[in-house]
């Protein structure tokens, strides 16, 4: 299918209680389905001001950052607003904007 991964999931077949999974993925290609690194590295530092992030997914972000040569640092004032579900922009003055 185009743009969609595929995913192959193999057991092996053992009398232990646990299993042995492998996923394979396919990498996406072509004109429309590139990485960019600007929108990577916004997901990887809204991951650090999320509270619903684990450690080790704080810990996983900060270290994909300082690989891409970023920082990760995020100020407390976003930690707080965070935390207590404040928003930059109410809801009701939100305009929703579709690209088409």
């Amino acid at each position: 299918m185009l743009g969609f991964s595929r995913r192959h999931r193999t057991t092996a077949p053992t009398h232990h209680t646990h299993h042995t999974t492998t996923t394979t993925t396919r990498r996406r290609g072509g004109l429309f389905h590139r990485r960019n690194p600007e929108r990577r590295a916004a997901g990887l530092k809204g991951a650090l001001a999320n509270p619903n992030t684990t450690h080790d997914g704080r810990k996983r972000a900060k270290h994909e950052l300082h690989a891409m040569g970023r920082s990760a640092h995020v100020p407390l004032s976003v930690k707080v607003k965070r935390a207590l579900g404040i928003r930059s922009t109410p809801r009701r003055q939100r305009v929703h904007r579709h690209a088409y």
